[in-house]
């Protein structure tokens, strides 16, 4: 009975700490998303058929999420 009991206080501490986790992590997700650095905006891919445009295009969205400082792949979508 006794350890019944310890293991269901433990259990309570720990589904309080990871409601906590959840939060910060919440927390830090949308700031990250809403990061107002000056950062010039992306040009608009035209849609051309260019393996060169097409390419450029993906290394300025990379460096325009590096910048932001987005760096998990969850965000960026």
């Amino acid at each position: 009975m006794a350890l019944t009991m310890a293991l269901s206080t433990r259990i309570e501490e720990l589904e309080g700490e990871l409601a906590l986790c959840r939060v910060v992590m919440e927390k830090g997700v949308s700031s990250a998303a809403l990061s107002y650095e000056d950062v010039l905006k992306l040009k608009e891919f035209v849609g051309t058929r260019s393996a060169c445009d097409v390419d450029n295009f993906l290394w300025r969205m990379e460096n325009y999420f590096c910048a932001k400082g987005i760096v998990d792949d969850a965000i960026k979508v």
